[in-house]
């Protein structure tokens, strides 16, 4: 079908520019290439924050466009910020009602030059005050994770549940990355759609090439077992990881990421003591590829627990673009990917499907595993998610 020209006003608790960027900039990027215009809203972050960051940070002049006039952030796309003058809006439902109204007569005033029809596109769940306040024609509702189980104490678990349900609820349109939460919302939503995640073939399929990793990374024992990500407690599996470690008697694990608690930091830093452990701290976007290139095999080592039941991490079709064997734990969303990606319980199955994939790299497989990846991309998804509004307008 033709594709209908529509703006879109999308609402994201992640800035813009952040360092590792996910659905929320992936997919408005290539909306705004497709002919979509884009105001980013960035609804995160008490307006104090920001105050104080304008005496400690550069770029300055940045920041007061985003919070007062609006800034280009790449062709098609403004980003300005939510003002939310109160703080604690995530515990306390009081200020959240004040941030929001006051939040969304700034998007309203923001939005009126957008050509008409206009969608509110929600990634942020608390957001839906915006929904029928910019003349818009609907909301959409791209729930890319389980926001409740991300949260942490009840009060805000119980908030953050009742706007998720409220964002399903009073949006047109439903989109889901994993079958969980597309069992959830359908249940509130009929139009809800699940699609799922993907990942950046062009960005990553380059590392399917060994030699495009630094030298120090090419000359790391083989073989390299490799993680990119964050590493988060509620997340990551670092019982398995140290199981890892202590039955490296070849080899490498080679990890890449930040780890902002304390707990996490201090494990990692022991882990390194090992003399085939590297840990290279954050890396940019850009760099990653590099780093993953250096793999044999790429790890995905999560916890089983509620959260990780609803995951679909982008680090799937990210190695799988590389060529990358993957073996998971604890994501039930990946199975049935063998022999490609093993989803293993424990680590002696981990392990075993470790050995198992690091003689799997012949060019035949790269080819199947690069293939896959192919099918499923940011352009794919985005497509699909436009399509499904277009219908609608």
């Amino acid at each position: 079908m033709t594709e209908t020209p529509f703006s879109i006003i999308c609402l994201s608790p992640q800035e813009w520019s952040a360092s590792l960027p996910t659905n929320r900039q992936q997919i408005m990027r290539r909306a705004a290439e497709r002919g979509h215009p884009v105001l980013f809203v960035e609804t995160g972050q008490f307006v104090g924050t920001h105050l104080w960051r304008l005496i400690l940070r550069p770029r300055r002049r940045s920041l007061l466009r985003r919070l007062f006039t609006g800034e280009a952030a790449a062709p098609g796309v403004t980003v300005r910020k939510a003002l939310n003058v109160l703080p604690w809006g995530q515990r306390y439902r009081a200020s959240d009602a004040v941030n929001g109204r006051i939040s969304r007569w700034v998007v309203a005033r923001a939005a009126r030059g957008l050509p008409r029809p206009r969608v509110i596109w929600l990634y942020d769940p608390r957001a839906t005050w915006a929904v029928g306040h910019a003349d818009d024609a609907f909301g959409v509702y791209d729930c890319v994770d389980d926001y409740p189980e991300q949260a942490t104490g009840e009060r805000n678990r119980a908030l953050v549940a009742a706007a998720d349900r409220r964002a399903a609820l009073l949006s047109r349109l439903v989109f889901t990355t994993t079958t969980p939460l597309f069992d959830r919302h359908a249940r509130t939503n009929p139009r809800t759609h699940l699609v799922r995640n993907v990942g950046d073939f062009a960005h990553f399929a380059p590392a399917s090439d060994r030699d495009r990793a630094p030298r120090e990374l090419r000359d790391l024992p083989r073989p390299v077992l490799g993680f990119a990500g964050n590493f988060l407690p509620g997340k990551v599996d670092f019982e398995l990881l140290d199981e890892i470690v202590r039955s490296l008697e070849t080899g490498s694990l080679l990890l890449a990421g930040p780890a902002a608690d304390g707990t996490v930091r201090r494990r990692l830093n022991e882990a390194v003591r090992h003399p085939n452990v590297t840990w290279l701290g954050s890396v940019r976007y850009e760099q990653l590829p590099s780093i993953v290139a250096a793999f044999d095999v790429g790890l995905i080592p999560y916890l089983r627990n509620e959260y990780t039941r609803s995951c679909f991490p982008l680090k799937l079709f990210e190695y799988l673009a590389a060529g990358k064997p993957v073996v998971a734990s604890g994501l039930p969303e990946l199975e049935g990917m063998e022999p490609d990606v093993v989803v293993a319980s424990g680590a002696a199955s981990f392990m075993a499907a470790v050995g198992t994939a690091a003689g799997d790299g012949d060019a035949a497989a790269v080819a199947r595993r690069q293939a896959i990846a192919a099918a499923n991309t940011w352009e794919s998804r985005t497509s699909r998610l436009i399509s499904l509004i277009s219908q609608e307008l």
